[in-house]
């Protein structure tokens, strides 16, 4: 049987949490149900952030009476092995740097995100 691999695509941080919490509940979730699954996220556009040390850790919502916050969860996430591919083109226009970067961040071309998909990864995004 083959892998069953994912690509989460976040396009937003701190304009749009709600659905950077919930891709990476969602992620966190799949993992933990099944730690066999390849599971990586690509950050596009306003989501390069997401990459930038500490950054996540100043984005948080309250939901169900509590305050979530993505920086914990990015790191829960992190636990799994997960992968941040940040496309390079977005890194100058958000003020991200290679020195910049989280631990498991790596700096990718948008062709890149094409060649997970032609490589049997399933695209996961939400439009909240």
């Amino acid at each position: 049987m083959e892998k069953k691999k994912f690509i989460f695509i976040l396009n937003h941080a701190t304009s749009n949490p709600m659905e950077v919490i919930g891709l990476m509940k969602i992620a966190s979730n799949m993992k933990a149900f099944d730690d066999t699954i390849e599971l990586d996220f690509f950050l596009l556009g306003e989501g390069v952030q997401l990459a930038k040390k500490g950054l996540a850790k100043t984005i948080s919502i309250e939901m169900e009476g509590a305050q979530v916050n993505i920086g914990e969860l990015l790191d829960v996430v992190s636990e799994f092995g997960v992968k941040f591919y940040v496309c390079q083109a977005f890194m100058p226009g958000f003020g991200v740097t290679k020195e910049s970067l989280i631990e498991n961040a790596l700096v990718k071309s948008s062709s890149y995100l094409g060649e997970l998909l032609l490589n049997g990864y399933v695209p996961f995004s939400l439009n909240m």
